[in-house]
């Protein structure tokens, strides 16, 4: 019985010490949102973006997440994107944001999104996760602004 209580507790502090990570790394990051990937996430995470279209799947590595995924919206924004957190959860090594985002399209239109984050946090870092946001939002500033 003491050995239970004294895994529930490491387990309670473990939570509570996950949490505390991500909800730090998003208040570092709130008006530049790319420093919560850097700051956060692990070389090598293995990242899901859920839904359908052509960025929603799996990327290994942070290489992979920007080079297919995250620099195709970062370009094409004139500001950073900026986040507002809404709420923050943990479960064990699970750690659940809610997010908004904002930011001015080099166009000049506004970008808005929402999103809610599952990370498993090991030794301080994402090591994996998924992201569901409003793809379509994704997908309208991307087909719509074009890089040269």
């Amino acid at each position: 019985m003491i050995q239970t209580m004294k895994v529930m507790e490491k387990n309670i502090e473990q939570e509570a010490a996950n949490k505390q990570i991500v909800t730090n790394a998003l208040s570092e990051s709130a008006h530049d949102f790319t420093l919560f990937f850097k700051n956060l996430f692990s070389e090598d995470v293995e990242w899901t973006i859920a839904g359908h279209g052509p960025v929603a799947g799996t990327y290994y590595g942070m290489k992979e997440l920007f080079e297919k995924a995250e620099s195709a919206l970062f370009l094409r924004l004139a500001q950073p994107l900026t986040i507002k957190t809404l709420g923050v959860w943990s479960d064990g090594h699970q750690v659940f944001a809610r997010i908004e985002s904002a930011s001015v399209a080099i166009d000049g239109r506004s970008y808005q999104n929402a999103y809610m984050y599952i990370m498993t946090i090991e030794s301080g870092k994402v090591t994996s996760g998924i992201e569901w946001l409003d793809l379509n939002a994704y997908y309208d500033i991307v087909n719509r602004i074009a890089l040269d």
